[in-house]
């Protein structure tokens, strides 16, 4: 019983002084800091492909239309390209001897990437 008095002392001794250095205001700075932006990079994946109009919407959102030039990224005129790599198709309805590739259909906008079962 007395140790784990002496652990409970210890912890206590150890929380007071950030109760009181908390308790004292703090003065406001001289300057008002600025606010830093951060830049995000555009996605590998997307490097010179070509996407379906909403991904490029959402892109040129984010990143600028120049960034988008700069790094090859254009629009296609419907929402129906490949994707996986040139191993699927986006569109609307799977054939019946494709399977949904739902890791790579984030580029098929509204559409879905249809992969060969074979």
């Amino acid at each position: 019983m007395e140790k784990k008095t002496g652990y409970c002392l210890f912890f206590l001794l150890l929380l007071v002084p950030y109760t009181v250095l908390g308790a004292i205001p703090k003065s406001a700075p001289s300057k008002p800091k600025r606010e830093k932006r951060v830049a995000f990079a555009i996605p590998v994946v997307y490097w010179g492909a070509t996407v379906s109009p909403s991904v490029w919407a959402w892109l040129a959102a984010a990143f600028g239309a120049a960034a988008l030039a700069e790094r090859e990224i254009s629009r296609a005129n419907s929402d129906s390209h490949s994707c996986a790599n040139n191993r699927g198709w986006c569109r609307r309805t799977c054939f019946s001897h494709e399977y949904i590739d739902g890791y790579h259909s984030d580029v098929c906008g509204s559409y879905r990437c249809c992969r060969s079962r074979i």
